[in-house]
């Protein structure tokens, strides 16, 4: 890297270290040594990104992604670099790293310069030179990943704990471990918790359904094994799902069985999904000492889940999974939570279903009283009407008519200007580059880097300046569409919203704000007041060539 090219450029620094575990100090002591090599070639460190106790196996840190925002900024990036002490704290995955160098950064014109090695990634060999040290870095987490397995594997054979918390159950660390820096963990019966599963295994098979004991346990105010900000549940209390995992834990029988399942991360993504491992890699213990449930009980409740699941299997068709109009567009007016099915019916072969609080249905009354349902027919024939009486007013289509005028002519009179603009600053940068390879070429002599780079930046600037000549010349939009088209597009999607429901709740999803439904009682008479918004504009930009204005509509009614 030729000192003279490079003097006072912007840089930012990015820092992370993995674990909570680790030293926080780790952080500061990266950012030293990037300033420290910053200094010495006499760039200018505009920011700092830190990443503190999070992976680099993945990418959805909010540090790494507010750098790569910076990067893709539409001014264009505020440094021309990217200091790392090591490219491992970019990332530790193969794909992540050539991703953000040689795609995310590399795109904005930014480049990653390793200052332990002093390798940057535009430099001659970098794809070649980066992408080994990225293996490298890549082969150190799936070591570390079946290191990690192994030593949970020969806890799991030797009757320790392997991680993870399970209801009823405390753990202990064992006496006069062989390694006093690493001691392991055995399971122990928590008696309190053990007593409330052997309660919710008699409840259910003496015939109490997964709701009901979950409402029961939350009138007591019990904790569940999720609250106090354990897990990823939302809200708070028991409900059916947890009782349902309970009653099918085959802990509570002494069974301890390890390896059944592993986590493969979705790739960019800091979510996995469970993937279940075959039989045979399982590891099975049986501990008669740790069964907190009798057997005999057991299997009054395994018997009572497999009557419950043939009756469930002998339902009409029509009974099943099925799409409707309001799925998850509902919120409870009470609580907040969402609305889902809490009752269906069939009759002549026709199913109609029943939304509700589902923090009531699964959870009971203590976690939200709104004990009110609404017919789902009733719901959708609601909101797809009150659609119709904002969508037919004449002052809505004029409206729209008016603000797209106005959006063209703005963009008519401004594309020129602000296109141009934007073009000429990059022509300009482009032109400073040329200009400072030039000049390295003269003082230093010839370089082929440096040669072949001077080649890349004179064609972009050629580019550059042939969009500077099409943008000053750019017309805004023009078309504006007729009423007519509009109206027969909003004739259309209300029927599609009418007669497919698939389709109509992919479009509502997105143009139509949560629709609150609050429950209220005048005399005998019960019902709900739905309260939500409409962004018109996005359902008339439908009909339009072009790009319209934006405006939201809001819309109350009762059901």
């Amino acid at each position: 890297m030729p000192r003279t090219t490079e003097d006072g450029i912007a840089v930012a620094v990015y820092s992370r270290f993995s674990t909570d575990r680790q030293d926080a100090r780790s952080i500061d002591d990266q950012i030293r040594r990037c300033r420290a090599y910053a200094t010495s070639w006499g760039y200018r460190v505009v920011a700092e990104y830190k990443d503190a106790a999070i992976s680099g196996a993945h990418v959805e840190r909010a540090e790494m992604q507010r750098l790569l925002a910076a990067a893709r900024s539409r001014g264009g990036p505020p440094f021309r670099a990217v200091l790392v002490d090591d490219l491992s704290r970019l990332s530790r995955d193969l794909g992540d790293t050539w991703q953000i160098v040689f795609r995310d950064l590399a795109s904005a014109d930014v480049k990653v310069v390793d200052v332990t090695t002093g390798l940057a990634s535009d430099g001659a060999g970098a794809r070649l030179t980066f992408g080994a040290m990225a293996l490298v870095n890549d082969t150190f987490l799936q070591l570390v990943r079946a290191e990690t397995h192994r030593g949970l594997e020969g806890r799991a054979l030797g009757g320790f704990w392997t991680g993870g918390r399970c209801y009823g159950y405390s753990t202990v660390t064992e006496e006069n471990p062989p390694d006093p820096e690493h001691p392991r963990k055995r399971s122990v019966i928590e008696p309190v918790e053990a007593a409330l599963v052997v309660r919710v295994f008699r409840l259910f098979a003496n015939g109490s359904s997964l709701k009901k004991i979950a409402s029961t346990l939350n009138e007591e105010g019990l904790a569940a094994p999720n609250d106090g900000g354990r897990g990823n549940k939302k809200g708070h209390g028991w409900g059916h799902t947890t009782i349902r995992a309970m009653l099918c834990n085959e802990r509570y029988l002494g069974r301890f069985t390890w390896n059944q399942s592993k986590w493969v991360r979705v790739p960019g993504r800091k979510s996995r999904r469970r993937v279940k491992r075959p039989e045979t890699e399982w590891v099975s213990h049986e501990y008669p000492e740790l069964a907190i449930v009798p057997k005999d009980l057991w299997d009054a409740a395994q018997a009572r889940f497999r009557r419950v699941y043939a009756m469930a299997r002998g339902r009409p068709a029509g009974t099943g999974h099925h799409v409707h109009l309001v799925s998850g567009l509902m919120r409870c007016g009470v609580c907040g939570g969402s609305m889902t099915i809490v009752g269906r019916k069939a009759k002549a072969g026709v199913s109609y279903a029943r939304f509700g609080c589902t923090a009531h249905a699964s959870r009971g009354a203590s976690i939200c009283a709104n004990s009110l349902s609404v017919s789902e027919k009733k719901a959708s024939r609601t909101l797809v009407n009150a659609l119709k009486e904002k969508l037919d007013r004449p002052e809505v289509m004029e409206r729209f008519v008016s603000t797209f005028k106005q959006r063209a002519a703005s963009l008519r009179s401004g594309a020129g200007v602000n296109g141009a603009d934007d073009v000429e600053r990059r022509v300009r940068d482009c032109e400073r580059r040329v200009a400072n390879l030039t000049e390295s070429l003269a003082k230093l002599g010839w370089s082929d880097a440096l040669a072949s780079k001077l080649r890349e930046e004179e064609a972009q600037l050629g580019k550059l300046k042939s969009e500077r000549s099409v943008a000053a010349k750019e017309p805004g939009p023009r078309v504006v569409p007729h009423p007519a088209a509009i109206a027969a597009y909003l004739k259309n999607l209300l029927a599609l919203l009418e007669t497919d429901p698939v389709r109509g709740r992919e479009l509502l999803s997105r143009f139509v704000a949560p629709i609150v439904m609050t429950p209220e009682t005048e005399g005998p008479v019960r019902r709900y007041r739905a309260t939500g918004a409409f962004n018109l504009s996005f359902f008339l930009a439908g009909a339009a060539a072009s790009e319209s204005g934006s405006g939201k509509s809001g819309c109350a009614g009762r059901i």
